[in-house]
């Protein structure tokens, strides 16, 4: 294998330094599908681990080539406490209530693009989660 480029560093300054747009791009360019790290890095000229550094550093701090994540942020509130006492019936045969003595679970969800879904009820988590990803 031969090299194409030899750079030559002089001076007491050994690192070289690299904009934030440059490390765009090299991520942006080792990174895309069918590229092969290693190789974009040699072409490069910098170690694969400044690559994935860069792209984790870029991850984290939300730069333009972070990809999407997968999680949407889920607050869970506590129920509020009922302040009246339980009623109490006297004894005898039970009548079939017209609606559950409790309330309903409730599933609110908050998507990213702003829209809001509200789940009442019992559910399947499968049904919920096709709605989910249809509106997502």
């Amino acid at each position: 294998m031969a090299y194409q480029r030899v750079e030559v560093l002089t001076g007491t300054e050994r690192r070289r330094n690299y904009t934030p747009a440059e490390k765009v791009r090299m991520v942006e360019e080792a990174f895309r599908p069918g590229v092969v790290v290693t190789e974009a890095a040699r072409r490069l000229g910098v170690h694969e681990s400044l690559l994935y550094r860069w792209r984790g550093l870029m991850k984290a701090t939300g730069s333009a080539v972070a990809e999407p994540s997968s999680f949407v942020a889920v607050t869970i509130t506590p129920e509020p406490t009922l302040t009246e006492p339980p009623v109490v019936e006297p004894p005898g045969p039970l009548p079939l209530p017209a609606a559950p003595a409790t309330r309903p679970a409730v599933l609110e969800v908050i998507l990213p693009s702003g829209a809001r879904l509200r789940l009442e009820g019992p559910v399947d988590p499968a049904l919920a989660a096709a709605v989910i990803g249809a509106l997502a």
